[in-house]
């Protein structure tokens, strides 16, 4: 599932998980591990993405969401979007390609064997 409906700032909106989703995430806790900026962050991109595949204009500042999500945060709805977000595909081959990178960067160098030739 990479899309929900959410009852936030006032209204029903869509809240959608695609790579713009982690694009501005990503840009948004560039690095920061604080839960409450990422949860923030993750907010605020999923709604700006459904916004973008709609085709319509975003209604809400970041400054919004993060009241928002204050208002939020510990309830049932913050939890479903984690969830979503965790579950999406684009999240997961993410990590897969990330865990891939980590390993190869691990891996030794493997010295080439040369056979030499007896005199």
């Amino acid at each position: 599932m990479n899309y929900i409906q959410i009852e936030i700032g006032g209204k029903l909106r869509g809240w959608k998980v695609n790579q713009m989703t982690l694009e501005l995430w990503s840009k948004k806790t560039s690095g920061d591990a604080e839960l409450s900026s990422s949860n923030y962050a993750a907010v605020f991109a999923g709604l700006v993405a459904n916004c973008y595949v709609k085709g319509e204009e975003p209604d809400f500042t970041f400054e919004n969401v993060c009241d928002w999500v204050d208002a939020i945060e510990g309830t049932e709805t913050i939890e479903f979007i984690k969830k979503t977000f965790e579950e999406s595909q684009v999240y997961i081959n993410t990590l897969k390609r990330l865990e891939n990178l980590l390993r190869s960067s691990k891996e030794p160098d493997k010295k080439k064997i040369v056979k030499r030739k007896k005199l």
